[in-house]
């Protein structure tokens, strides 16, 4: 009897979220309600520049939202999960617990 294939389609991942990094500033700030751009870039282990191109990626895309403020005489930017964040979150997670599901 032929075996049937699950769908294994890549095309079911949001292209948002295929990058691994993009990835993992999802998830780092899918443990908080707002989490502060050093402490994120810290988090995930990448430069200020790589990470100011790929939130700005995730803003354009409605994942995350920005919050700019002064604290201090300085500038501060926290980073927070908007509500499509977290249903593309939570559909990739079901995706891969439906691919690794085994017999």
């Amino acid at each position: 009897m032929p075996a049937v294939y699950k769908n294994f389609d890549h095309r079911l991942v949001s292209k948002l979220i295929q990058n691994r990094l993009r990835m993992a500033i999802l998830a780092s700030v899918a443990h908080s309600d707002e989490v502060e751009f050093t402490s994120l870039k810290h988090s995930v282990r990448t430069t200020d520049g790589n990470l100011s191109i790929q939130l700005k990626n995730l803003t354009d895309g409605g994942l995350i939202t920005i919050r700019k403020f002064i604290a201090g005489n300085r500038p501060q930017s926290t980073i927070a999960l908007t509500e499509k964040g977290r249903v593309e979150l939570e559909n990739f997670r079901a995706l891969i617990n439906d691919w690794y599901q085994f017999k």
